[in-house]
C-alpha cells in the first residue's frame, strides 16, 4: 500500500487527509481551527499557519501508516500574501515588527491596497499592457502588486526587510521543502505574470514607483510550476519528527478552489467546477485562449496541463450567510433552532414553500465584486421590502443572489464562446444547504453535479500529491483511481422556469443599478 496526503487551508481553518492512493480510501483525516483566526483588518498569523501545519502532519500519520506515505500536497486560499525576509521567516516574527501592520499575512479578503490597485490600473490601461487581456481587463487590490505597493507606500521600513512575497500555498510548501518554488496558478491568477509574456513591463513597473520592476520580479522568484509537479522533498527533518520515509515527494502549492476540480474529475474542455465555502470559486476548462472582459483570470495550464482555464468566483457567500444569521435574525427563530436541535439555516429553508415567487431581490456584494464586475469598492444590496417582508424571504433572496452571480459569470464566458459541458460542484455549504443547491439548478436552468465528499479540495491535493510521487502519470489518471464518482444532480425546475427566469431578470437590473453606486 502507499498513502498520500492532502493540506487544505481555507479561511478559518485547514484540514488534511490521508489516501490510499490505490483506491481513494480516506485513511485518516484531521481538522483544527487557527488560535487567531482572521484578524482585525483581514490580516492572518504566521503563527497559526505553521503550528497547524505540524499538528496536522501529526494527526494524520498515526504509526501504522506511516512507513507508506510517498507524497503531500498543500492548497491554501488565495491570495494570502506572506512577505519572507532574507532568512526565511515571516516579516512579523521579527520581534521589531511582530505588532506591526504591514509585516503581518494578508488575507484573500484584504481589500485596503484598492487605491495602488486603481493607480495600477489606471497605468495599464495608458499603457496598453498586454497583462490585462488575462486579468478581464482589470487589477484586483486582492492580488500580490497592489498589496505589496501599499507596503512600500507605507511602510518602507518593513518593505527594507521583505525578500520575497509568497502565496499562502507557496509559503507552507516553501516550508516543507525547503526549496522557494511558484505556483503556475498564483503567479498567472493573482501575480500578473504569464508563460508567453512574463511579469508586466519595466514601464508598467517603474511607472508605478521608480526601481520597482527589479524589486517586483526579484521578490517574485523562482520556478514556476504546475499542479502535481514536485517541487521537491519532504526537509529530513521532518522526515524524522513524524517518522516518515525520506523520499516524501512534495508536490506544487495549489489554490484551494483548484484541488477541488480534480477530486470531482472536472479536468477536460467544457468542465466546470464550483467551490462554495466563505467565498466561492468558479473554474471553467476550455482549450481556446480569448479575452473575457469583467472576468480575472485565464491561464495556459492554470488548471490542468494542455487547458486553458478560467479562474473565477464571488467574494462573498458562506461570510454572508452567516452575517445573516448572525446580525439579523429574530430571537424566536434562533430559538427554534436551539430547541430542535437545527441550525437557523434549516428553519429558514423549512419556511420557504415557493422560492419562485420571492420578491425580495439582493445583489451579493457584502465583500465586494469579485468578478462581472470586478470591483472590490462594491457593495451589496436588498431591494423588494414590505411590511409583509419576513426573514426567511430575505435569506432566500441571498441564497438567490449567490446563483445569480454565478450565472453572470457563466452567462459572461458563454458570450465569448466558451462551452460549459457539465457543471460540477463540492466544498461545505453543498451538503449543508441543499436549498441553495436547489436555487442554483433553478436560476442557471441547467443540472449541478454535487460530489459525494466531505473533504474535495484536500482529496484533490491528496491525489495531486500522487502525480508528484510518480503513481501516475496525470492527474485524470489518478483521479479514476482516487477521485469522487458519486454524486447527487440538482435539476431546474421546469414547472417554473418563466418564474425563475423573471427572478434572474430583476436581479441583473439591481446588479447594474448597484454597480453605478459609489461607496468611496
Amino acid at each position: 500500500m502507499k498513502a498520500v496526503i492532502g493540506l487544505d487551508y481555507g479561511t478559518q481553518a485547514a484540514r488534511a487527509v490521508l489516501v490510499d492512493t490505490e483506491t481513494g480510501q480516506v485513511l485518516c483525516s484531521h481538522s483544527v481551527r487557527y488560535l487567531h483566526g482572521v484578524m482585525e483588518g483581514n490580516l492572518a498569523s504566521a503563527d497559526d499557519y505553521e503550528s497547524v501545519l505540524y499538528q496536522l502532519l501529526e494527526a494524520v500519520t498515526p504509526g501504522k501508516y506511516r512507513q507508506y506515505v510517498v507524497g503531500i500536497c498543500v492548497d491554501a486560499t488565495s491570495l494570502t500574501m506572506v512577505p519572507l525576509t532574507a532568512d526565511g521567516r515571516v516579516l512579523s516574527q521579527l520581534p521589531k515588527f511582530e505588532n506591526r501592520h504591514h509585516a503581518q499575512i494578508k488575507l484573500w479578503k484584504y481589500h485596503a491596497a484598492q487605491a495602488q490597485a486603481d493607480e495600477a490600473l489606471t497605468l495599464a490601461q495608458a499603457l496598453d499592457e498586454q497583462f490585462l487581456g488575462r486579468t478581464g481587463g482589470t487589477i484586483s487590490s486582492e492580488w500580490t502588486l497592489p498589496k505589496l505597493l501599499e507596503i512600500r507606500d507605507e511602510d518602507p521600513m518593513a518593505y527594507a526587510e521583505v525578500d520575497a512575497v509568497l502565496d499562502l500555498c507557496e509559503f507552507l510548501t516553501y516550508r516543507l521543502t525547503g526549496k522557494l518554488t511558484r505556483s503556475v496558478g498564483s503567479m498567472s491568477y493573482k501575480g500578473l505574470w504569464a508563460q508567453d509574456i512574463g511579469f508586466p513591463s519595466d514601464a508598467f513597473l517603474n511607472g508605478l514607483r521608480p526601481g520597482f520592476a527589479n524589486e517586483y520580479r526579484y521578490m517574485m522568484r523562482g520556478q514556476v510550476m504546475r499542479s502535481g509537479e514536485r517541487a521537491g522533498f519532504l526537509r529530513a527533518e521532518l522526515c524524522q519528527k513524524f517518522g516518515l520515509r525520506e523520499d516524501v515527494a512534495v508536490a506544487t502549492g495549489t489554490l484551494d478552489g483548484h484541488t477541488a476540480l480534480v477530486a470531482l474529475g472536472a479536468l477536460q474542455a467544457g468542465d466546470a467546477a464550483l467551490v462554495v465555502g466563505t467565498s466561492n470559486v468558479l473554474t471553467i476548462q476550455t482549450q481556446q485562449f480569448c479575452e473575457i472582459e469583467g472576468i480575472c483570470g485565464i491561464a495556459l495550464d492554470g488548471l490542468t496541463p494542455g487547458l486553458y482555464g478560467i479562474d473565477s468566483g464571488q467574494s462573498g457567500t458562506g461570510d454572508m450567510l452567516e452575517w445573516f444569521i448572525q446580525n439579523t435574525l429574530p430571537a424566536k427563530i434562533l430559538q427554534e433552532a436551539e430547541v430542535r436541535g437545527l441550525s437557523p439555516h434549516q428553519i429558514l429553508a423549512e419556511q420557504i414553500q415557493k422560492p419562485w415567487e420571492n420578491t425580495v431581490v439582493a445583489v451579493d456584494w457584502w465583500n465586494g465584486s469579485r468578478n462581472t464586475p470586478c470591483n472590490l469598492n462594491l457593495r451589496g444590496m436588498i431591494s423588494g421590502f414590505s411590511l409583509g417582508t419576513q426573514p426567511q424571504d430575505i435569506y432566500l433572496a441571498l441564497l438567490q443572489s449567490i446563483a445569480c452571480g454565478t450565472r453572470e459569470i457563466i452567462d459572461q464566458c458563454e458570450s465569448r464562446g466558451i462551452v460549459v459541458n457539465r457543471l460540477l460542484a463540492t466544498g461545505g455549504i453543498t451538503g449543508k444547504n441543499p436549498l441553495l443547491m436547489k436555487e442554483y439548478a433553478n436560476l442557471l436552468n441547467r443540472n449541478i453535479h454535487v460530489g459525494q465528499v466531505n473533504e474535495g479540495p484536500a482529496l484533490g491535493a491528496a491525489i495531486f500529491a500522487t502525480v508528484a510521487a510518480g503513481i501516475y502519470t496525470t492527474p485524470l489518471e489518478a483521479y479514476e483511481h482516487m477521485g469522487v464518482h458519486e454524486y447527487i444532480c440538482y435539476k431546474p425546475d421546469e414547472n417554473h422556469r418563466e418564474a425563475y427566469e423573471e427572478l434572474y431578470r430583476k436581479n441583473h437590473t439591481l446588479r447594474v443599478l448597484a454597480s453605478k453606486i459609489s461607496y468611496e
